[in-house]
């Protein structure tokens, strides 16, 4: 191709940063450069280089991610762009290969990534393994089914604040929830980074913080689009995240956003799929609750990362893994989980399941069944009543959720 892979240096990272922007049709500005400089970690992010200029680039930062019983280093893929110059020359292939590559050489056993274009990532062995849930609902349908009696109370801060006192409430809700990041202090300035020019209309973030007796234990950050067009307030309140560490502190924020004054719509993205909402709505039918895409994980070391979550249900199963694209990987792994442990190890015995890289990593933060991946044509069982074995195996509650944007 003429090009040079590498890793960036730090004094690089604002022409990276810019090329980045420039892939997804954009321009940086000062502030931008500054604020995004965060989520790409020199030395370790990739460029191709052509004559000294970035015309691709491939980022990543680690990350501890909690899987079903635990937590392990994961290689999270961000902002992967090529030049429209340079597009179908091999540039993302390279890049994507490269990474995978590093990601192993530093014994980081999962990768993972939000996709803009689910095609492209498929081939690279990662598959859909949390759903991004969002809701659309009219105000004078948000009536709870049940009486609601705040468990405490709900107080408005501005963003200094919030960014001391979101984090513990974060914290706590990692700790259990599979497919949930850690959140350095740095990617808490870029989460609610707030500039103007992407806010589509809305007013700049609202952050309110939810207190019980216990302290603070639920937070929503939220902005407001103005709309008068009737004679009357219609509001849009959009919800950019809320996050909950107990099941009152849940319900009294969502009362809160539901009940904001001038607001006739509510919307909400970035949600779980189990979200209790729909249960506690009086008319659920117009929550307006739809699904997508969410987190894609792919497996870089199967035997660590099967070894490294716990499984519901106890079993044993063979699995055949291909994967062209990790080549280490692919191979048979005796898999024996339950509850308490879990070892996964290579073995020659014949398969009970034979999957691709994609799968297996769909399937491993609980939330995609590795039944509903065989009914999909997925997953190949060679052995009768194995599907159902690793499936109960596999399931886990809560369903992982993924709150971050990358």
């Amino acid at each position: 191709m003429g090009l040079e892979v590498r890793a960036v240096e730090p004094d690089e990272l604002d022409a990276y940063i810019r090329t980045t922007f420039t892939a997804f049709g954009e321009h940086p500005t000062e502030e931008d450069l500054r604020v995004y400089r965060v989520e790409f970690a020199p030395r370790r992010s990739l460029a191709a280089f052509e004559r000294g200029d970035i015309v691709g680039v491939a980022g990543v930062h680690g990350f501890q991610l909690t899987v079903p019983g635990d937590v392990v280093p994961t290689a999270h893929v961000t902002t992967v762009a090529v030049l429209p110059t340079h597009r179908r020359r091999g540039v993302m292939t390279e890049l994507m290969r490269r990474q995978l590559d590093d990601a192993h050489e530093r014994g980081e056993p999962v990768s993972s990534l939000g996709a803009s274009e689910g095609g492209i990532y498929g081939r690279f062995g990662y598959g859909v393994a949390t759903l991004d849930c969002r809701i659309d609902i009219q105000r004078r349908h948000s009536a709870f089914a049940r009486e609601h009696v705040a468990a405490g109370e709900v107080r408005l801060v501005e963003k200094g604040e919030a960014l001391e006192l979101f984090p513990p409430i974060y914290e706590r809700v990692r700790a259990s929830r599979p497919g949930v990041m850690d959140r350095p202090k740095e990617w808490w300035e870029a989460r609610f980074y707030d500039p103007e020019h992407d806010r589509g209309g809305f007013t700049a973030l609202f952050f309110a913080v939810h207190h019980s007796a216990d302290g603070p234990d639920g937070y929503a950050a939220y902005r407001l689009r103005h709309d008068w067009s009737q004679g009357r307030p219609g509001h849009v309140l959009a919800i950019e995240e809320l996050v909950a560490a107990t099941d009152a502190a849940y319900a009294d924020v969502w009362r809160y956003c539901l009940d904001v004054d001038l607001v006739g719509r509510i919307q909400g993205r970035g949600r779980p799929p189990d979200e209790p909402l729909l249960h506690m709505l009086e008319e659920p039918a117009h929550l307006g609750l739809t699904a997508r895409d969410g987190l894609w994980v792919r497996l870089v070391d199967v035997p660590t990362a099967l070894a490294s979550r716990m499984y519901s249900a106890p079993g044993r199963v063979t699995i055949e893994v291909r994967d062209p694209v990790c080549p280490w990987n692919d191979g048979r792994y005796s898999l024996d989980g339950g509850p308490g442990v879990a070892s996964c190890e290579p073995t020659s015995d014949e398969p009970d399941l034979v999957v691709d890289a994609a799968d297996l990593g769909a399937a491993y933060l609980g939330g995609t069944s590795l039944r509903t991946l065989a009914a999909a044509g997925r997953v190949t069982a060679v052995r009768e009543g194995a599907v159902g074995i690793a499936s109960a195996m596999f399931a886990w509650e809560p369903a992982p959720w993924c709150p971050h944007v990358f």
